[in-house]
């Protein structure tokens, strides 16, 4: 931050009040934050960052920005988001907004300052939702930090002019979520029994809302302010509740292709994974013609061929992406890449392609007696594939998956529901380190899987039919890497053997590269991922994106989606001949990361409501006798409780610009 940028910066965030002369004492991260604010307006021509706020404070970057007028703008904007549901909030906003706004306009009366401090004061500790509690926080910092300017524009009353602003209403749980779903919203719509509605707001940035209700990991909920005070609201089943009701209305209303003129551009996806679907999803709806290529007879990639259907039913996935090809999409089956079409090929034909193609191949252990692949070897990838094609897979009495994620739930699980009388996991690590779902942790202990921790495979046992055991040896904690995160180590003399008749590897997944035609450019990374611009998703080659896990390695789903779209988006512009350039809501996303970091958040309030719903599901005896969904349906009562604990958590971002012309 240079001389003139520290001298001229002002602000208030969260209790501490930031001013030009003090930032030398600031910590260094704090200064880097402030920094960033200063310089974000860089890479948008002819723009200026007047001022940043938020729902703690604010900062006034420079003398282009007024005080009263940012209260005034700012308070608008809280009486536009209030739901009007407590007088409080409703009324006083509004008395709130209607004030500074006639002082902007010269005719505000010195009564008027204090009548406006006595209404924030109602509207914070009257609100009934924390957008009201805590969005005015920010109008009484400017008129408590600048009151000279407030008394003044009473005094010598004068119609003051209005600035250029920008707003972004988000929260934690927006915030936290890749695909940036407005779940408040959508809550608040199924408190209503409106739910529609609520599935238009979900499926405005998730064509698959059935399919992340049933087996998202739940950033959102990470991320949600009710488990300061007890639990996190279950934002993923009211998802998959609103999805299952209104499902059938979704795929009957869109009956009729999205409207696509015959010179559309015509972009090839790679993949019916949850990638490859949101990138299909996106550039529907901008107007371009789609055909998704699909290697397998049955879409949904890994997340038909990965994810057992006791946690997602295929017909459930089958019908999400009905929607997709009701919109325009044609997807063509048993298509693999390498063998029915070339890369080129499709370079040549279509004029952009989006590869997403995930990552379909298991990581073997690197054990002795792996390499020749004994009957009862079968890495875990290629096991939940066989299960969910239904074909035949080795049976036996004793299975052992090795590995922490949920693929190695997936499969221990699902060996448990083919007849295994014992499943064992091995686990090199202690519990707390499994990067596995809590509760598919708990749900397959609860269904009789035995977990070894701090074990580690060494080599495979073998006769002359197959499989009978794998030696192990035990592990413990050693020097930290380069991440802080303490490296297992064998602790000599601790060989053991497990017997088992089949062994399941479940350690990491990688891209099949065979595709790849020999002399391409195409660049791939160490980690044997495809290379792209992280900006733009283009792979080396010009015209040809790619995203999702066969980018980043294995991922969640939702991150998935959320590549789709970054794709979609770089794609369109690649199309339209639009230099790419940072969207508007990536800029917000930018400012809201940057104050989020500045933030000490808590809540001074008791929750209202309930506890967290508890979700009925199938007895572990009777769910383990097949693959049904163990999950059962959420009644419309359980689900108006849930959707009540909701805070309402929305924060107000506003970016004040000097030059309208240069807004993102």
């Amino acid at each position: 931050m240079n001389q003139t940028q520290s001298q001229s910066l002002s602000g208030y965030w969260n209790g501490v009040r930031y001013a030009g002369e003090d930032l030398e004492n600031l910590p260094s991260e704090t200064k880097n934050i402030l920094h960033a604010l200063c310089e974000m307006s860089r890479g948008v021509p002819g723009a200026r960052i007047t001022c940043v706020a938020g729902w703690k404070g604010f900062f006034i970057l420079g003398s282009g920005a007024d005080p009263v007028d940012m209260a005034r703008a700012y308070a608008c904007r809280i009486q536009e988001t209030s739901c009007g549901k407590c007088l409080p909030c409703r009324t006083g906003t509004r008395i709130i907004a209607d004030l500074l706004t006639h002082m902007c306009d010269g005719h505000g009366r010195e009564q008027d300052i204090h009548t406006l401090e006595r209404m924030i004061e109602v509207v914070r500790a009257g609100s009934m939702c924390e957008m009201g509690h805590q969005a005015i926080v920010t109008v009484k910092e400017l008129m408590d930090q600048f009151r000279d300017q407030f008394l003044d524009a009473v005094q010598r009353p004068t119609r003051r002019p209005r600035g250029t602003y920008d707003f972004k209403v988000t929260a934690p749980c927006i915030e936290a979520c890749p695909v940036h779903l407005d779940v408040p919203r959508y809550i608040e719509l199924i408190s209503a029994g409106r739910y529609a509605q609520a599935l238009a707001v979900i499926r405005e940035h998730n064509p698959l809302p059935a399919v992340c209700g049933r087996v998202c990991v739940r950033f959102c909920e990470q991320a949600c302010r009710r488990g300061m005070l007890d639990n996190p609201v279950d934002i993923k089943h009211l998802k998959q509740f609103v999805s299952d009701v209104e499902l059938q209305a979704a795929v009957r209303a869109q009956t009729s292709p999205c409207h696509i003129s015959s010179s559309a551009h015509h972009v090839a996806i790679v993949g019916s994974g949850p990638a490859g679907i949101m990138a299909a999803y996106i550039l529907l709806q901008r107007g371009h013609k789609v055909t998704v290529l699909e290697a397998m007879e049955e879409p949904g990639g890994m997340a038909a061929l990965g994810i057992p259907d006791y946690r997602l039913p295929r017909s459930i996935l089958r019908q999400e992406i009905r929607v997709i090809e009701n919109m325009g999409a044609t997807i063509r089956y048993s298509t693999v890449l390498g063998r029915d079409v070339g890369l080129q090929e499709l370079q040549e034909t279509f004029d952009a392609v989006f590869l997403a193609i995930g990552t379909q191949k298991g990581r073997p252990m690197g054990i002795p007696g792996e390499e020749e692949h004994p009957p009862g070897y079968m890495l875990g990838v290629d096991f939940l594939r066989q299960v969910n094609l239904d074909r035949p897979v080795r049976r036996g009495t004793r299975a052992l998956v090795v590995g922490g994620g949920n693929v190695a739930m997936d499969c221990s699980r699902s060996a448990l529901r083919l007849g295994f009388d014992e499943v064992h996991l091995v686990y090199r690590r202690d519990r707390a380190a499994m990067p596995a779902d809590k509760v598919e942790i708990h749900e397959a202990e609860e269904e009789g899987v035995s977990f070894h921790f701090q074990v580690n495979p060494v080599r495979i046992l073998c006769d002359a039919n197959g499989v009978i055991g794998v030696e192990c040896v035990r592990m413990q904690p050693g020097s930290p890497d380069a991440r802080g995160r303490r490296r297992p180590e064998p602790i000599a003399g601790s060989e053991f053997v497990i017997s088992c008749d089949m062994v399941i590897p479940a350690i990491g997944q990688s891209m099949d590269l065979s595709w790849l035609e020999q002399g391409s450019s195409l660049e791939t990374t160490s980690w044997k991922t495809i290379q792209v611009d992280p900006k733009t998703m283009e792979t080396s080659i010009f015209g040809i994106f790619a995203g999702g896990d066969c980018t980043s390695g294995p991922a969640t789903l939702v991150e998935a989606l959320a590549a789709g779209e970054r794709a979609a988006r770089a794609i369109d512009q690649y199309l339209r001949n639009i230099p790419h350039a940072m969207e508007r809501d990536e800029q917000f996303r930018f400012v809201y990361d940057l104050l989020a970091r500045l933030d000490k958040d808590v809540i001074d309030r008791p929750p209202r409501g309930f506890d967290r719903m508890k979700m009925r599901e199938r007895s572990v005896s009777e769910r383990i006798r097949d693959f049904a969904q163990v999950e059962e349906a959420i009644c419309p009562g359980d689900a108006l409780l849930e959707a009540d604990r909701c805070l309402r958590c929305y924060r107000i971002v506003m970016i004040g610009w000097e030059d309208p012309c240069g807004r993102g």
